[in-house]
């Protein structure tokens, strides 16, 4: 046996494995219950079925609009490349040709049938006018997590959501948080399935059901079938015997202008080509990446300080500024004055991090108090990079209020998956940065978004004294592999006030808090129409990138924007390890005579594995030196962090993307394109401050011989 035929019969094995693993998923579905609700005629998505049930099936009801058709095809790709990693197939190595299987092959050639709009980067308009409209095919698995403790006001109501929103199943995931066991009992005005302790249960409409959820029990897990909508039910435990109410809504139907804002899609005007200039065609084209239409701008504010990017999230939440005083004592229990504070709907908090600090208490507090008044909040951090306190702080929130909901990102690769992606796990994060706050007076509505965390390195250039708060983080090391690091990081952030534009952001994000949570699929957000009339000025896109599932649209989109200069391109970012198209790109524009200006932090001690990010720089500068301004960014023990992009004086992204191999190919992004040349009038000033505090790079870099032996793997250049 020759070894090209070992590998075939190895890859034939797993293939078989990959497909009998993922076809029933017994007990982590509600149609393991309930098949008879409609939506569990459909296979999910994460579920490799044969090439006959995909070729056929229909996640959507008429299964024929230019939004389904587009989603469709996503999804098509979503499964391709799972099948590709699971089995070593397309971009690892293997031809899918041979594994010698019927079942995978005849699914794989029809995925590739329904992916095959991909294979061009533009998305042609289609016909129809220009609007939001709203999805509802039920398509993927909702799962929540609802987190208890006995501790956490133990006599109050409360109340939770769960979303069956555009889901052919739902999971609501009974997470204990606390130190004591816990009895829940009630009942359901429609049917409920229960498993817990390995056991499995179904409850009928109406029927008492009770379980106990004990310290050391991780979770139990209920999945409603698609007629409930609504549980009423009693929390006891030793600190409250009586019990306490806990009421359960499906939100759809509690809460129909969140579904609405969940639901929502938007179909773009593109104008006509003809006559566009490059960048403008490409500011407007359709696209596989998740965007916007062109929105209003506005005059939104430029927080380059740092008290002034922390101050817009406190002034978003209390209705006004901390004074320097607060952030000269740093004392996070400081009192607050609530009496000016918005009346809020909904809140949203996405970050890579959201740490136990003064920061993160100070935010935990603001959003405490618009939990204890209704607010619904959710909120999306990367579960890796969390340590002990900041979850304890975060599921005590939601403990204390379960209207405040928490999702920790954590990716996780394919059964059988090859070694890098594997690793992988260890390292994709949830990278899209925004506040949003949405109130009832529409006036008052904000949006944040840019580069800065929620941690106390994007306020203080020294960790602030917190051991008197031993629920605290006191931060440790400066430098090398922890996550008790600290860095004090330079960024940029820009805050929007318009309400139009502050609710099609949150929307746009709601495509993230509804995504399928085993593939971590958003769906799209809009479509292009065909439009007619000049297109207008002064106006702004957000894009969301996910590029493990959007095959990497993003690094397409900024491969376009290079692609269009013509004369300048001025980057502030900290982070310089190009993907090959990247690299392309800057190529041809050095070639035809652009201007390229980087200002930079090559040296990027004080970040988490600074020295081998900064020997990743030096490889940039050491291709480009000669031919590309490169600066570095010195103020004092500051860490560069922003990422701004300028092109031709007249269009700007402002956003969370790092010029490495992560931001295209690992973590979720997100940013705002703006073609304006008013705006990028203001932003000259915010670059010009980054010139003043840089300095030219010197060509003559030195690489340790044991990094440039490490980077000749070309999967380890990817990784970061």
């Amino acid at each position: 046996m020759n070894v090209r035929s070992a590998a075939t019969k190895a890859l034939f094995g797993l293939a078989l494995a990959a497909m009998a693993g993922c076809a029933g998923m017994p007990g982590r579905s509600a149609c393991a219950f309930f098949p008879g609700d409609d939506a569990c005629d459909r296979p999910p998505i994460s579920a490799d079925s044969t090439g006959t049930a995909i070729a056929t099936a229909h996640y959507f009801k008429a299964g024929d609009s230019a939004y389904e058709k587009r989603f469709q095809a996503l999804l098509a790709q979503s499964r391709l490349d799972a099948l590709d990693r699971t089995n070593g197939t397309g971009r690892f190595g293997y031809d899918w040709r041979d594994i010698h299987n019927s079942r995978f092959q005849a699914t794989y050639r029809a995925l590739q049938q329904l992916a095959k709009p991909l294979d061009t980067t533009a998305v042609t308009p289609a016909r129809g006018k220009p609007g939001e409209d709203h999805f509802t095919g039920r398509w993927r698995m909702s799962r929540q997590t609802l987190y208890l403790d006995a501790a956490a006001r133990p006599f109050a109501p409360k109340t939770f959501s769960f979303s069956g929103l555009e889901a052919r199943s739902v999971e609501i995931v009974l997470s204990q948080a606390g130190q004591k066991p816990l009895d829940i009992g009630g009942t359901c005005d429609g049917p409920l399935a229960i498993r817990a302790s390995g056991r499995s249960s179904t409850i009928a409409a109406g029927s008492a059901f009770h379980l106990t959820l004990p310290a050391g029990e991780v979770s139990a897990s209920l999945y409603p079938g698609e007629a409930l909508s609504r549980c009423d039910l009693s929390v006891s435990s030793g600190l409250a015997p009586a019990g306490a109410p806990l009421t359960i809504f499906r939100e759809e139907v509690a809460d129909p202008w969140v579904a609405g804002l969940d639901s929502r899609y938007d179909r773009c005007p593109v104008p006509d080509p003809d006559g566009l200039k490059e960048l403008d065609r490409v500011f407007y084209a359709g696209r596989w990446l998740s965007q916007t239409c062109a929105l209003p701008l506005g005059k939104p504010q430029l927080l380059r300080k740092s008290r002034d990017g922390f101050n817009a999230k406190v002034e978003a939440l209390l209705g006004e500024r901390l004074p320097d005083s607060a952030f000269d004592k740093a004392d996070p229990e400081l009192p607050l004055d609530f009496s000016h504070a918005p009346k809020l709907r909904l809140i949203y908090l996405s970050s890579l991090e959201f740490k136990a600090d003064f920061s993160g208490r100070i935010i935990e507090r603001l959003i405490r108090h618009h939990a204890a008044s209704g607010t619904k909040v959710r909120i999306l951090v990367t579960d890796v990079l969390e340590r002990e306190k900041d979850d304890a702080m975060l599921h005590r929130l939601a403990a204390e209020f379960p209207n405040v909901q928490l999702q920790e990102y954590r990716w996780r690769a394919d059964h059988g998956a090859p070694i890098d992606e594997q690793i992988s796990q260890l390292h994709k994060t949830h990278h899209v940065k925004m506040l949003a706050t949405l109130a009832e007076d529409p006036g008052r509505s904000r949006v944040i978004i840019g580069g800065r965390n929620i941690h106390d390195g994007f306020l203080f250039h020294k960790p602030v004294d917190l051991s008197r708060y031993p629920d605290l983080q006191q931060y440790g090391r400066t430098d090398g592999f922890s996550l008790n690091y600290y860095s004090n990081w330079s960024d940029f952030d820009v805050e929007i006030a318009d309400p139009a534009t502050v609710e099609t952001l949150a929307a746009h994000l709601s495509t993230v808090w509804l995504r399928d949570p085993d593939t971590n699929i958003s769906r799209p957000f809009s479509i292009p129409v065909r439009a007619s009339g000049r297109p207008p000025q002064g106006v702004a896109r957000h894009f969301i990138s996910v590029p493990y599932e959007d095959g990497h649209a993003l690094e397409s989109y900024f491969v376009e924007l290079i692609d269009t200069a013509e004369h300048h391109i001025q980057i502030v970012n900290p982070y310089l390890n190009l993907t090959p198209k990247l690299a392309l790109a800057f190529d041809r524009a050095l070639a035809r005579g652009v201007k390229i200006d980087i200002v930079g932090r090559i040296d990027l001690k004080g970040d988490i594995g600074g020295k081998f990010l900064t020997a990743l720089n030096k490889l940039f500068v050491e291709k480009y030196g000669d031919r590309i301004d490169i600066r570095e960014f010195k103020a004092p023990d500051v860490v560069l962090h922003s990422k701004i992009m300028m092109i031709d004086e007249r269009l700007v992204t402002i956003s969370s993307v790092n010029l490495n191999n992560r931001s295209f190919f690992h973590d979720s992004e997100n940013g705002m394109t703006v073609l304006d040349p008013a705006f990028y009038a203001r932003m000259k000033p915010v670059y010009d401050d980054y010139l003043a505090h840089s300095k030219p790079v010197a060509t003559n870099v030195t690489i340790p011989w044991a990094y440039r032996l490490l980077f000749r793997e070309g999967w380890v250049k990817q990784a970061f």
